[in-house]
């Protein structure tokens, strides 16, 4: 990690060799491919933003363009692993809900690649810990809508179909927008995955996700699940949401947090949405109906992203006028021209990927 930082340290390269970067063998020692891809070195560090076990995301200034923006190492997996996550996320260029990509930048020296996104910040996780109190319904309700329109992104296809696999606050980024309206964006695509068939495993032995926020199907030891994990999670984030605390707040393991979602099944057949009634603030019948179908024990009875925005909540009176009128209106380069190359090399090099699997 130190070295991701450092890379940042260095001296601006000569205009000359700032762009040439051919990628080095990956850890499966493939022969090197060539890339033209602009150098780390164009970029300077201003702050580290975040480290993790996976790696680090700081803020940078791009030094051709001045824009300020967050820059992403990956410690964990490597080139294709971010290569991947570069796919993935332009598969997502221009959704008002997701992180945008910006470009991707390479370590000439060390052949080490680097995602250059748009900068958000903060996390909802920040914010609901230094709010230190519930969102309201229709703080909430915005939010959601959000949230739900990037999941049904992801899991409508497009391009291809993918599962996050890993939506909880700290991966949902708040920014305010012109208008003064709350923003939401989902980010950190590390442990994305193609959307499989029906009945067919995904290959990691280590179970991904994170525990409070991992589908039921997840905690007892399938393999074989699709876009509703994502689902169960943004309901996990939706009554954090309102209760201002996480759903098995007191859960510490596997075990425990099962042995909750079985309680949470059994109230939800008994009491249906007035399971909910006993948050800070009141919840409406038909956003209970909504917390009901996102928390639903059997994944293929859970209501999909694309379903819940359906459903009366998001639609009755008064909750289209709550709708975040300023998210249309935002910059997002995912319509910029100057990308076009960018998103091409990344398609190429996922080709490569693929190509040698």
């Amino acid at each position: 990690m130190a070295a991701a930082v450092a890379a940042f340290s260095r001296k601006r390269p000569a205009a000359d060799a700032a762009c040439a970067v051919a990628m080095t063998a990956t850890k499966k020692s493939r022969a090197p491919a060539p890339y033209r891809l602009r150098s780390i070195d164009e970029y300077e560090q201003l702050e580290v933003l975040g480290k993790g076990s996976y790696g680090v995301v700081v803020k940078a200034r791009d030094r051709r363009t001045g824009d300020t923006v967050a820059v992403k190492s990956n410690r964990v997996g490597g080139t294709d692993d971010l290569i991947r996550e570069a796919g993935f996320l332009v598969d997502c260029l221009g959704h008002p809900s997701i992180v945008q990509i910006r470009d991707v930048a390479a370590d000439a020296a060390s052949g080490e690649l680097f995602l250059v996104m748009e900068l958000v910040s903060p996390s909802l996780h920040t914010v609901l810990r230094r709010r230190r109190c519930p969102f309201s319904e229709a703080e909430t309700r915005r939010f959601m809508r959000q949230l739900l329109g990037a999941a049904a992104k992801l899991h409508g296809g497009g391009t291809r179909r993918m599962v996050h696999r890993d939506i909880k606050p700290a991966n949902i980024l708040v920014t305010p927008s012109a208008g003064g309206d709350t923003v939401v964006k989902l980010c950190d695509f590390g442990a994305a995955a193609p959307a499989l068939p029906a009945g067919t495993p995904y290959p990691e032995d280590e179970r991904v996700g994170t525990l409070l926020y991992r589908s039921l199907e997840q905690l007892r030891g399938s393999r074989c699940y699709g876009p509703a994990v994502d689902v169960w999670a943004l309901g996990c984030v939706m009554f954090e949401l309102l209760a201002g605390e996480p759903l098995f707040a007191e859960a510490y393991t596997d075990d425990q947090v099962v042995i909750s979602a079985v309680n949470l099944r059994d109230d939800i057949l008994y009491y249906g949405p007035e399971t909910f009634r006993g948050l800070p603030e009141p919840l409406s019948e038909s956003g209970a109906e909504v917390l009901c179908g996102l928390l639903c024990y059997d994944h293929e009875q859970r209501s999909s992203a694309a379903e819940a925005l359906k459903q009366r909540w998001f639609t009755e009176d008064g909750a289209q006028e709550e709708q975040c009128s300023a998210v249309a209106d935002l910059g997002h380069p995912g319509n910029a021209p100057w990308l076009s190359e960018t998103q091409n090399q990344i398609r190429h090099m996922e080709l490569g990927l693929l190509s040698q699997i």
